[in-house]
C-alpha cells in the first residue's frame, strides 16, 4: 500500500494508522465532541475548536481499525460506481430504476421521457444514433437538469407543509460529497445526481434539508424532526452512501 493511498482532496493533515498513512480534513467549529467522517473523498475530521492535535490523533488511533476498514469499503465502491456510455441505447439509473436513451432527429426539442414498464423509460432526444459522446452527454444534462429542478420543486411543495416550513428559492448542485443544504433565508440546494436514486432516498434529502429550516444543527431535536415526516430516515440514509451514483464523465 503507497504511503498516501487514502488521500482526501482537501487534506489539511496525515496521520498513520495500522500499515497506512491516510491524508485527511481537519474541520474545526463550535462542536463538543471529535467526530470522524468517511465519505467518497476520504476521511474528514470534525474538531471543537480548542481541541489539541494531540487529542483528535488519539481518537484516531482509537479508531484506526474503524477508518481503515470505512476507507476500504470507499475504495471498493469507488471501484464499482458504474460508468456511462454516452450514445444511442446507454442505460442510466434513474428514480431506483432505468432510463435507457433513444437518439433520433425527429424526437421532440427539449427531449420526451416515456414510460415502457415498471421501473423502465426511455429518453428520447433529438440527436443522430451517431452523435458524438459529448453531443448525447450535453442534451442528457439538459434534460436531467430541467427534470431535477421540477421534481424537486414538487418535492419541497409536498414536504414544506408537514414541516411547518416554507422555502424561498432552489439551487442545483453537482457536488460529490453533497447532497444538500439550507441556509436560514429558506434557501435550498439538492444535488441533480439524486435522480439517480430511488424517490423515496430523495425525499429523504428534501425532508432533511427543509428540517434545518426548523433546526440548523444535527442534534437530537433535528432527527426529531426528520423522523416525524420520514421514519425510516436512517435505512434511506444509508441506502444514499452505499449506492454510489454514476460518474458524468467522457
Amino acid at each position: 500500500m503507497s504511503a498516501l493511498e487514502h488521500l482526501h482532496p482537501q487534506a489539511t493533515h496525515t496521520a498513520p494508522l495500522g500499515a497506512s498513512r491516510v491524508a485527511y480534513l481537519l474541520v474545526r467549529s463550535s462542536r463538543r465532541s471529535i467526530g470522524l467522517e468517511v465519505s467518497a473523498q476520504g476521511l474528514t475530521v470534525r474538531a471543537p475548536l480548542r481541541a489539541s492535535m494531540v487529542q483528535i490523533e488519539s481518537v484516531l488511533q482509537d479508531k484506526a481499525r474503524w477508518v481503515i476498514a470505512k476507507l476500504g469499503e470507499r475504495e471498493t465502491r469507488v471501484q464499482q460506481t458504474p460508468s456511462i456510455q454516452w450514445q444511442h441505447g446507454s442505460c442510466l439509473p434513474y428514480l431506483g430504476g432505468i432510463v435507457q436513451l433513444y437518439l433520433h432527429p425527429a424526437a421532440a426539442r427539449a427531449g420526451e421521457l416515456l414510460p415502457v414498464a415498471q421501473d423502465r423509460w426511455v429518453l428520447h432526444l433529438p440527436l443522430s444514433e451517431e452523435a458524438s459522446p459529448s453531443s448525447v452527454r450535453t442534451a442528457v444534462a439538459a434534460w436531467w437538469l430541467r427534470h431535477a429542478r421540477d421534481l424537486f420543486q414538487q418535492r419541497l411543495q409536498h414536504f414544506a407543509p408537514a414541516l411547518a416550513v416554507q422555502w424561498r428559492n432552489l439551487r442545483l448542485s453537482n457536488a460529490r460529497t453533497r447532497w444538500g443544504s439550507a441556509k436560514t433565508d429558506g434557501s435550498i440546494m439538492l444535488n441533480w445526481r439524486l435522480l439517480h436514486y430511488r424517490l423515496p432516498v430523495l425525499d429523504y434529502v428534501v425532508i432533511h434539508e427543509l428540517s434545518h429550516l426548523r433546526v440548523m444543527d444535527h442534534s437530537p431535536r433535528f432527527w426529531a424532526v426528520v423522523q416525524s415526516v420520514c421514519p425510516d430516515y436512517a435505512t434511506l440514509r444509508a441506502e444514499l452512501r452505499q449506492q454510489p451514483a454514476p460518474e458524468w464523465v467522457l
